[in-house]
């Protein structure tokens, strides 16, 4: 059943070409491979998927393939970078670390450090949050690039690159590692497509164009991009307020036991006072009647002197 669904997305692939459709048919062509125990045959088709998806502007559809790719194949490589690439473009910066992260680690240890370099600095063209900067530092630190991770550090992100939108981010998700490669031999860095070429269609007979010497270009000087929002500073700010509140919460519950308790201190000296006043009452009153009595025995005994007399 899996082969001739396979051969029938297979031939309608071929008269679509592109477009939705065809990442929809790729997609599926992947699951088909994979219950058939082709895995490289699937991981071929969802890549193609994946393409074809940023190519319709579907990003989420991207993302989920990717995904599903590092599910069966967590050590991949190129599928974790397009992965952080689209979280970065989505705002997603502190998932897009976890991803940057696996990434870095597995380009470690297949020796493709110079390639996760290229990123990694076309990644530091395009965000301009300063936490973010130091950690694509540290990152290309681990790489083995010190010089780049002191100039992204210190450095801001390209002018007018956010400014393109999703343009950078599509051009940097569908990079090969070829055109890595071959900026790398040249010894330059990929620049980040800028709002001028937003629209322009970008392939790689135009790549040429995208390499400048780091050492020639210096640090960005651009203009500060706007500040990146994300579903992630939304949670973290969320989570602050919630803290803020317990702790707030916490201060007033030990306000409302403190105030008890000086009021069960004011009821106990109340009472040990009203104690000693009623003491001091009764004392007093005994003393009256000691003295009323005394009194009356010097009267009798001076009525019974008289009457001696």
């Amino acid at each position: 059943m899996a082969s001739e669904d396979l051969e029938r997305i297979e031939r309608e692939l071929k008269k679509i070409g592109h477009g939705y459709e065809a990442a929809r048919l790729l997609n599926r062509a992947g699951d088909l491979y994979l219950v058939k125990g082709d895995r490289q045959k699937a991981l071929q088709r969802y890549g193609d998927a994946i393409d074809a998806y940023l190519k319709s502007s579907e990003y989420d559809n991207a993302m989920a393939v990717c995904r599903k790719i590092i599910r069966v194949v967590p050590e991949v490589i190129r599928t974790r970078r397009t992965l952080a690439w689209l979280c970065l473009g989505k705002g997603f910066l502190e998932i897009a670390r976890e991803h940057i992260d696996a990434y870095v680690k597995a380009s470690i240890e297949a020796e493709l450090e110079e390639l996760a370099v290229q990123h990694l600095l076309l990644m530091s063209q395009y965000v301009d949050r300063s936490d973010f900067r130091r950690f694509l530092g540290d990152k290309l630190a681990e790489l083995g690039d010190e010089e780049s991770a002191e100039r992204v550090r210190k450095g801001g992100a390209r002018e007018n690159v956010r400014a393109a939108g999703w343009t950078p981010v599509v051009f940097a998700a569908m990079l090969t590692p070829e055109d890595l490669r071959r900026a790398a031999d040249k010894g330059v860095e990929i620049k980040a497509p800028t709002d001028d070429l937003a629209g322009d269609e970008l392939d790689v007979e135009g790549f040429d164009s995208l390499l400048f010497d780091p050492e020639i270009a210096g640090p960005a000087k651009g203009r500060e991009s706007a500040p990146e929002e994300s579903e992630d500073a939304d949670e973290g700010e969320e989570a602050e307020q919630e803290r803020e509140k317990e702790t707030m919460k916490a201060q007033g519950k030990e306000k409302e036991e403190e105030e008890e308790e000086e009021e069960e201190e004011e009821e106990e000296e109340t009472d040990d006072d009203e104690d000693e006043s009623e003491e001091e009452e009764e004392e007093k009153k005994e003393e009256d009647e000691g003295d009323v009595d005394d009194e009356d025995e010097e009267g009798e005994n001076d009525e019974e002197d008289e009457k001696e007399k």
